[in-house]
């Protein structure tokens, strides 16, 4: 099966660490097709969507291309993964499935798509930014870090090389390789019926 994966960086992510992430992916998953996107320039945290307006333009390449699309969100880049999925969702697509990484939770119809998860991460009791606001949502998954600082452990989900020396948000994506643990990138149907 064909499959696209359309990821969204979070809140101060630039074109250099989604691009790290992508070349990430594809080095370990070659011929995967991988379009990322930057966060918002001048977005807030709390409000990504009063600065990206492709959501629909996206949303249409997604359903022209239709292969099975995997939509990744980082942090408040989710609220934008969130909206390109809606968006797709009111244009009849469903060949689609949603990935929260820890931050803004996806609407119910986003999560009753097959294989639509938000994922928090944990190490030793130590949670990551957004686990306790997450922690309640239906598909919720927990990845097992191994770093203990709040985030490091954010972004230990888009970075397995995240290190408990870097504790800025600038540095989540330093040495980037891609977690694709998270990513589940399952090379069955995932639109089957499951056993």
């Amino acid at each position: 099966m064909s499959m696209h994966v359309y990821f969204f960086g979070g809140y101060l992510a630039t074109s250099n660490d989604v691009e790290a992430w992508r070349r990430s992916v594809i080095a370990q998953v070659p011929d995967m097709p991988v379009t990322a996107f930057p966060y918002p320039e001048d977005a807030t945290a709390g409000a990504p969507l009063e600065r990206w307006h492709d959501s629909s333009k996206v949303a249409e390449q997604i359903k022209a291309e239709g292969a099975f699309a995997i939509i990744v969100g980082h942090s408040s880049g989710c609220a934008i993964a969130n909206d390109v999925a809606a968006h797709a969702l009111a244009l009849g697509y469903t060949n689609m499935k949603v990935i929260a990484l820890d931050g803004f939770r996806p609407g119910d119809k986003l999560l009753a798509l097959p294989g639509s998860v938000v994922w928090s991460a944990e190490c030793n009791g130590a949670c990551s930014l957004n686990y306790h606001g997450l922690e309640d949502c239906p598909n919720f998954k927990v990845y097992k870090a191994r770093v203990r600082q709040q985030w490091p452990l954010h972004f230990s989900l888009v970075n397995t090389n995240a290190s408990d020396n870097y504790v800025s948000i600038r540095e989540g994506y330093h040495m980037c390789a891609a977690n694709l643990e998270v990513l589940e990138l399952g090379f069955d149907d995932p639109t089957a019926p499951q056993a």
